[in-house]
């Protein structure tokens, strides 16, 4: 368990070994990468993962994972607001479940 209470456990596709082997790199770090992601939406407030992504830093295919853990624990939702990335397409805004 991390500070905040979550579980340590890294999601991994089963028929993979790639993805066991990432699993199993990123995990001794995936808690602190979750508290990180809701660290920066408590403190700032509803963001898409673009924006988390700049404002932490963490890279795309860090924290998207950690914020759908987070989701999937229930402690972050789908605001039901979108927003514009960079690129001009539309992106689900995330907050904390308070």
């Amino acid at each position: 368990m991390t500070q905040l209470g979550l579980p340590l456990t890294a999601p991994f596709v089963r028929h993979s070994a790639t993805s066991k082997d990432a699993a199993r790199s990123i995990e001794p770090k995936a808690g602190t990468l979750r508290e990180k992601v809701l660290a920066y939406l408590y403190v700032y407030g509803p963001a898409t993962d673009e924006q988390m992504q700049s404002g932490i830093p963490m890279a795309a295919s860090t924290q998207r994972p950690r914020r759908g853990e987070l989701q999937k624990l229930e402690l972050v939702r789908d605001s039901g607001r979108k927003a514009k990335t960079a690129a001009g397409r539309s992106a689900v805004i995330w907050e904390c479940v308070r």
